[in-house]
């Protein structure tokens, strides 16, 4: 005798189900020297916010056009970020921040960039996590760097 198809259509529901509710894997982020994971936990004191909780789901910056987070992101790039790639971006001791073409390539989209200044890259960047700076933060120097974009 054959099963009855009841129990195979009610575990492809569930299936189904389970699928819909079960969110995406998160991002995977790289080292920019050796390709190696970063650790993307939160440094002391820092309560991750929700657009840093959805970058690390999507990959998408949920600052870049924010006029708010592009304030806040030149203030932090003024304080940390223009010694070495020029107020305007045009880069010196760094390299330019304002064309598509970086010393490392990944450095083209969000994730990239994310990825250099929170864990570093060759030469003088240093981590910004090792200097207190929080992935919120990070997320609104880019999406300020965006506007230096010609």
């Amino acid at each position: 005798m054959l099963a009855k198809p009841r129990l195979s259509r009610a575990l492809a529901s569930l299936a189904i189900g389970l699928a819909l509710v079960v969110p995406a894997a998160a991002i995977e982020f790289l080292n920019a020297l050796d390709d190696s994971p970063i650790d993307i936990s939160p440094i002391k004191g820092e309560v991750f916010t929700d657009a840093v909780k959805s970058f690390q789901e999507t990959g998408k910056n949920p600052y870049v056009g924010n006029p708010d987070a592009i304030a806040a992101g030149k203030a932090l790039y003024d304080a940390n970020c223009q010694v070495c790639h020029k107020p305007d971006g045009s880069g010196g001791m760094g390299p330019s921040l304002i064309d598509n073409t970086y010393v490392n390539k990944r450095a083209n989209t969000d994730v990239g960039m994310f990825e250099v200044i929170h864990s570093g890259a060759a030469g003088a960047m240093r981590p910004f996590s090792k200097r207190g700076v929080t992935q919120d933060q990070i997320l609104q120097m880019i999406a300020y760097i965006h506007t230096l974009k010609k």
